[in-house]
């Protein structure tokens, strides 16, 4: 017997006086993916609980598809030097405040001088 009229087991017992019309639509769908890629390629089907018939994926499997070698993901120090609340230099999350506050022995003219010319942004 050929696979294209294999019967379909039903997961959904409410939906087994429809079982013809399912097995209907997967046969649809196994003569269309015959008709695209050719015998003897895998796919999958999925029956949602009103009997509705769609097909998954055609070819391999998700989990067996190897992770593409060019993608890039940004590491957390990276994210954070970018958008995170919280900069990655320990320098540059100091307010003004805080370097008015922290030299003892300065001048008004160095703090003047320090607060008119903000610090650089570290080299990542």
């Amino acid at each position: 017997m050929d696979t294209l009229f294999a019967p379909v087991a039903l997961t959904h017992r409410d939906l087994e006086p429809y079982r013809f019309w399912i097995w209907l639509q997967v046969v649809a769908l196994r003569l269309y993916v015959r008709a695209v890629r050719g015998k003897g390629v895998i796919f999958s089907v999925l029956i949602d609980r009103h009997g509705n018939v769609e097909l998954n994926w055609i070819g391999k499997p998700p989990e067996a598809l190897t992770p593409d070698p060019l993608s890039f993901t940004p590491s957390k120090a990276y994210q954070a030097a970018l958008t995170g609340p919280e900069p990655a230099h320990p320098g540059a999350s100091r307010d003004l405040l805080q370097i008015a506050a922290l030299p003892q022995h300065c001048s008004a003219s160095t703090l003047h001088i320090i607060t008119r010319h903000p610090l650089p942004l570290p080299d990542t």
